[in-house]
C-alpha cells in the first residue's frame, strides 16, 4: 500500500522571512497589504497571534494590543529561497518529491522502510532536516496526499495507520480544509454549516450525487475526501540544477563590508543545502538590483568545489573589489552550480594524501588569496622549449602502475632538477667546445662531454616589437670535475650561455 507524506510549514511567509533575518524570531511580527495605519495584516507571527493579533486586524488595531508590533511587506524572494530549500530538505531523505503550494511538499515513502525503523523515525529525520534549513514543520503520514495534507494540517507530527483513515476523518472540523468557494460562488463552508455540517464524518453520510447536484464538482470532490477515497497521483519534480537564495534588502547597501556580512548569511544556507544533498559548491552567478533599476551579474570560478563559506566569500570579495557594483545594491541573488564531491581511495603501500573537502578547502583558500587562474597544476607544454609550460586544474595524480619486474629492475636511472629561469653562466671553450664552467656555486674544468643538440622553434610567432620571436639553442650535458653533472645551453641569439639542469 502506498504512503505519502506530507511536509508543511505553518505561517509560511512568517517563517521565510525570518529565516532570511533572523533577527526577526521571536519578536512580534506582521505582514501588511502596505504600511498605512489603516492597511489590513495579512499574516502574523505565533508570538503576535498569543497576545490577541489575528489577520485582518487594521495596522492601528494591531498596534493598540501591543505597541512593539513590526509590519514588513511580504518577500517574495525570501518565500520562494524558502520553499526551495524545504524541497532540498525532504529530497534528502526520499528522491520522489511532489512541490504544493509555498511551504507544502509531499514525498513517497516507497523503499524508506529499508533505511528507517518505522514511519515515525521516519518523520523525526524529516523533521530535523527542515529544522536544519531554518523552518518548524509539522509532518503527516498517510495512504494519500489529501489525508497526509490534513494530518499536517493539524500540527505536530501524525502518522495515520493504514486502515484507520476513516477514524482520523471523521472528528475533523470541516474548517480545517480551508474550504473555498464552490462552483456556484457560494462559500462552501457557510453552505454546510446551514445544512448542520461540523465534521467530515457528517460530510461523509452525504449522497454524493444529491451533494454534486446542490454544490457542483467541488462538492463531490469534498464526499469523496470525507470518506477517504481521493488518490491524486503525486507529480515528482525535476532535481534542481542550481541552487538558489535571493534576499531583498530593506535599504541600498554602497560599501562591501556590510554587502559581505549579508552574502555569508545566504552562503551559510546555501552550504548547509548543498551539505544535506551531498554535494559541493562550484561556480557561483551573482546578480544584483541596484537602485536606478539597474543590474549587476558577476560570475566567480572556484578553482575546487567546495562548501567551506569563507573562502567562497573571500573568492567573491576579490572579484567584487576588482570591479565593484556602481550603484547602491536593493536586492542579491547567489546561484551556485552544485558539483558531486571527488571521492578518495587510501593505498595499502603509499602515505595518505589529503582528504578530499580538506584539499579543495585547501585549493579554494589559495585561489582565493593568489587568484583562481594562479592555482593548479604545471604541465609540460607541446613545444621544442623544454622550460615551455602551461597551468591545467589541479588534480592528484593516480598511483603509477607497479612494473612486473620491478624487483628485478636494479639499476638506478638519474633524474634532472630542472633550474627555473635557467641561471647564466660563463663558459671557456677551445675550438667552440667548452673546457671550463663558472658560475654561482659553480665552477670546475670539463671531464667528459655530450652533445651539442639543437633546438629551435616559435619562428612562426613573428617579431615583437622588432626582436625576433623564436629560439634557437645548443644544448651540452657536461661532466665536471667537481663529480656534478649538468645540462647547458648557448641562445645563438644572444650568444650567451645558460645552467638548465642538474642531475641528482
Amino acid at each position: 500500500m502506498a504512503r505519502i507524506a506530507c511536509i508543511m510549514v505553518a505561517d509560511f511567509p512568517i517563517a521565510a522571512l525570518v529565516r532570511s533575518n533572523p533577527a526577526f524570531e521571536g519578536k512580534v511580527l506582521a505582514i501588511g497589504r502596505s504600511l498605512a495605519p489603516h492597511a489590513e495584516l495579512d499574516a502574523v507571527s505565533p508570538r503576535a497571534r498569543e497576545l490577541g493579533i489575528r489577520a485582518g486586524m487594521t495596522i492601528a488595531q494591531a498596534r493598540a494590543i501591543s505597541s512593539d508590533l513590526a509590519v514588513v511587506h511580504r518577500s517574495s524572494a525570501a518565500e520562494s529561497s524558502a520553499h526551495s530549500a524545504l524541497l532540498d530538505a525532504v529530497e534528502s531523505v526520499s528522491p520522489v518529491v511532489e512541490s504544493g503550494a509555498p511551504g507544502c511538499v509531499w514525498l513517497d515513502l516507497a523503499g524508506l522502510h529499508r533505511i528507517y525503523n518505522g514511519e515515525e523515525e521516519l518523520t523525526a529525520e524529516l523533521v530535523r532536516c527542515v529544522r536544519r534549513v531554518g523552518m518548524e514543520p509539522a509532518a503527516g503520514v498517510a495512504a494519500n496526499k489529501e489525508i497526509a495534507h490534513l494530518a499536517a494540517r493539524c500540527g505536530g507530527v501524525r502518522v495515520i495507520e493504514a486502515g484507520r483513515e476513516g477514524e482520523f476523518l471523521n472528528w475533523l472540523p470541516l474548517d480545517m480544509l480551508g474550504l473555498g468557494k464552490s462552483d456556484r460562488g457560494d462559500d462552501l463552508e457557510t453552505t454546510l454549516a446551514r445544512w448542520g455540517m461540523r465534521r467530515l464524518g457528517e460530510l461523509a453520510r452525504l449522497n454524493p450525487d444529491a451533494v454534486g447536484t446542490r454544490l457542483g464538482r467541488r462538492g463531490v470532490e469534498l464526499v469523496r475526501l470525507a470518506r477517504g477515497g481521493s488518490h491524486a497521483p503525486l507529480v515528482p519534480r525535476r532535481r534542481a540544477e542550481f541552487f538558489v537564495e535571493t534576499v531583498e534588502l530593506e535599504y541600498g547597501i554602497e560599501n562591501l563590508t556590510p554587502l559581505g556580512f549579508v552574502m555569508r548569511a545566504m552562503l551559510e544556507r546555501l552550504a548547509e543545502r548543498l551539505s544535506m544533498r551531498a554535494l559541493v559548491a562550484g561556480d557561483i552567478t551573482l546578480a544584483f538590483g541596484m537602485s536606478g533599476h539597474r543590474s549587476f551579474n558577476r560570475r566567480v570560478a572556484v578553482a575546487a568545489p567546495s562548501n567551506d563559506v569563507r573562502a567562497i566569500l573571500t573568492l567573491i570579495n576579490l572579484s567584487l573589489e576588482a570591479a565593484p557594483p556602481e550603484a547602491a545594491v536593493e536586492s542579491i541573488r547567489i546561484e551556485i552550480a552544485p558539483r558531486v564531491p571527488r571521492p578518495a581511495q587510501t593505498d595499502m603501500f603509499l602515505p595518505p594524501s589529503p582528504a578530499p573537502d580538506k584539499l579543495q578547502t585547501t585549493i579554494a583558500r589559495l585561489a582565493a588569496l593568489c587568484g583562481p587562474g594562479n592555482v593548479g597544476t604545471l604541465s609540460a607544454e607541446n613545444s621544442h622549449r623544454s622550460e615551455a609550460m602551461r597551468l591545467d586544474p589541479f588534480a592528484p595524480p593516480a598511483a603509477p602502475p607497479i612494473p612486473e619486474n620491478a624487483a628485478a629492475k636494479t639499476v638506478t636511472q638519474l633524474v634532472i632538477r630542472a633550474i627555473r629561469p635557467a641561471r647564466e653562466i660563463e663558459v671557456m671553450c677551445s675550438r667552440e667546445i667548452p673546457e671550463f664552467v663558472r658560475g654561482e656555486n659553480l665552477g670546475a674544468r670539463v671531464i667528459s662531454i655530450a652533445g651539442p643538440w639543437r633546438r629551435d622553434g616559435e619562428w612562426w610567432l613573428g617579431f615583437n616589437g622588432g626582436d625576433k620571436c623564436g629560439f634557437i639553442r645548443d644544448y651540452y650535458e657536461l661532466a665536471l670535475e667537481d663529480g656534478g653533472v649538468y645540462r647547458i645551453f648557448r641562445d645563438l641569439n644572444s650568444h650567451k650561455w645558460f645552467l638548465d639542469g642538474a642531475y641528482d
